[in-house]
């Protein structure tokens, strides 16, 4: 098959009508679709859009949440743990960053970490 070059708003699209066929919310498919595109901007194609199909087969299986309620289930000054409800980690890893974000404005120490259950 010969090779075929896609617009960054042709690849924008098609990712994200994806995301939305599959459940998730405009937010969510924004945010997931951004970090697929973004990685295969910066040369990293094994975490880019071909994974895509992956996280259509989790969906299909039942086996991630394409409409998650993301919460913060313990906190401290420092720390903070959150469920993600087996929502797509493209989606859970903004939004634990922004916490971590928001806890190193208070100039404690922090450390960030994620886990699956």
């Amino acid at each position: 098959m010969p090779e075929q070059l896609f617009s960054y708003q042709q690849l924008f699209g098609f990712t994200y009508s994806v995301f939305k066929a599959i459940g998730c919310s405009d937010e969510h498919a924004t945010t997931a679709t951004k970090a697929l595109i973004s990685a295969d901007l910066r040369g990293i194609d094994s975490h880019g859009v071909a994974r895509l199909s992956g996280y259509v087969r989790l969906w299909d299986v039942k086996r991630v949440n394409t409409t998650p309620a993301i919460t913060v289930i313990h906190e401290t000054p420092s720390t903070a743990v959150i469920d993600g409800d087996s929502g797509l980690g493209l989606v859970i890893a903004p939004f634990a960053m922004k916490v971590c974000y928001r806890k190193s404005q208070t100039g404690r120490n922090r450390l960030g970490e994620c886990s699956e259950q």
